[in-house]
């Protein structure tokens, strides 16, 4: 039965792409590849980033997390990305591409608090700028990667709190909804994100993932929660999700200890 549940969390977060460090061990926060590269790629709004990958700097560098992660989440520890760059063609070239270097790590950290620790960029390809002031590519590719679904919004504030685990008791039932009130508080959550992601729509992937999780006894203790957050672009994404795990901790206020991973499924602009 657990197996069973752990692949379906597994098939049901590959929705949302690979599953990022935030922040540092001790933390205890996530976020959805897909909802970083979005910040991301708004961040350099003169270049066109294609081919974009997270990863480990090295397997030295990773460290063990402080609380259970979600399933198939990468360890914590400093990330590099790579990615290929669509530059102006007027520009000098290793100079444009440094600055988006250093866009791109002020990004990371200022906006998400991303761990990259180094970003490396190919210039491959040349662009021109269009009569507003634009970029026009000589060569139009499809979507960005990275990039929003088309027609996916996040989960609206108080719209489907979900925060009940599947085949849960009276008493899990009635924790993760407080669980729930007290997260949808927190100052820059938008919302608790229980809906798949868009690879869903063509895979059987089982019941759906719980906004809130808990694992234990919310009672007595010991107990741990797994929340799934949207959250707003208005305030750091991992000063947001610290605060969130702060307050489910807190809501459930356990004698015998609690824990608490949030996992940032996406990040609302409006």
């Amino acid at each position: 039965m657990a197996a069973e549940r752990l692949t379906t969390e597994v098939r049901q977060q590959l929705g949302l792409g690979r599953i990022l460090p935030l922040g540092e061990a001790a933390d205890g926060v996530w976020v959805a590849e897909e909802a970083a590269l979005a910040v991301l790629h708004r961040s350099v709004p003169g270049a066109r980033l294609s081919a974009v990958r997270l990863d480990p700097s090295g397997p030295r560098a990773t460290a063990e997390s402080a609380v259970p992660a979600p399933a198939g989440a990468l360890p914590p520890g400093p990330l590099t990305l790579t990615a290929n760059l669509a530059m102006y063609a007027d520009r000098p070239l290793p100079a444009a591409a440094d600055e988006v270097r250093r866009i791109l790590l002020a990004a990371a950290e200022g906006e998400l608090g991303l761990p990259l620790e180094y970003v490396d960029l190919r210039v491959t390809e040349l662009v021109e700028a269009d009569g507003a002031g634009g970029v026009r590519r000589r060569e139009e590719s499809g979507p960005r990667e990275g990039a929003p679904a088309p027609g996916r919004e996040p989960t609206a504030r108080g719209a489907d709190r979900d925060g009940r685990t599947a085949g849960a008791g009276a008493e899990q039932e009635e924790a993760a909804d407080r669980v729930a009130r007290a997260v949808l508080a927190v100052e820059g959550v938008v919302g608790l994100a229980p809906t798949q992601g868009p690879a869903f729509s063509h895979v059987a992937a089982g019941p759906r993932f719980s906004a809130v999780r808990i694992e234990g006894d919310p009672v007595a203790g010991p107990c741990h929660v797994l929340l799934r957050v949207t959250v707003s672009a208005t305030r750091r994404v991992l000063d947001t999700a610290r605060a969130a795990g702060a307050a489910a901790r807190e809501a459930l206020g356990v004698s015998g200890g609690v824990t608490a991973a949030v996992l940032v499924a996406a990040v609302d602009r409006r």
